[in-house]
């Protein structure tokens, strides 16, 4: 699969940062949905600056599961994880209904949306489903505003990010709850 180049101009992130306003309009989950797991996966291949000023390439993998109830609740379970030379990492988050914070996402129409804001960029996640929401499609675009796009790595440090390229999209739907038992 080719890879896409994702990391935009201002504009992008102005469409992007929208997106967090509109989530506000979320509607609830379809029921078509209800107690399923949505998994979406990509791969984000970056260009960092390092505080040293080296430039470094590292490839996070990233994945979401999702998790709607038999009540229509929205759970999500995001892994990111980089395996490289250097070092081998990685970082789990959750947020159930109403948390809040990056990991959230919200169903508009036949969509299911999320946004992340970080330090001078966002990102924008969008599932999209088939009329009888048996199959989905995910896209992940990145969006740069002016100044300085920075994230704090793995071990702790603070990078600046040059470039952000995504690839390897993928979604799937399935019965039941990915999180039973855990």
């Amino acid at each position: 699969m080719a890879i896409q180049r994702v990391f935009g101009t201002a504009s992008a992130v102005a469409v992007i940062a929208g997106g967090v306003l509109s989530s506000v309009a979320a509607v609830a989950a379809p029921r078509e949905l209800y107690n399923k797991t949505i998994s979406i996966s990509w791969a984000e291949h970056t260009m960092q600056k390092t505080p040293d000023g080296r430039t470094v390439t590292p490839t996070v993998m990233s994945e979401r599961i999702v998790y709607v109830s038999s009540a229509g609740r929205v759970f999500v379970r995001g892994n990111r994880r980089v395996d490289n030379r250097r070092f081998s990492g990685g970082k789990q988050t959750e947020a159930a209904p109403g948390q809040g914070g990056a990991g959230t996402l919200a169903f508009q129409g036949n969509q299911l949306v999320g946004t992340a804001v970080f330090s001078g960029f966002a990102r924008r996640l969008t599932v999209s489903f088939d009329s009888g929401f048996s199959s989905c499609t995910a896209n992940v675009i990145y969006g740069k505003s002016g100044g300085p796009s920075t994230w704090t790595s793995f071990t702790g440090q603070t990078h600046e990010i040059i470039s952000i390229n995504v690839s390897g999209t993928s979604c799937s739907i399935r019965d039941g709850n990915a999180f039973a038992g855990q």
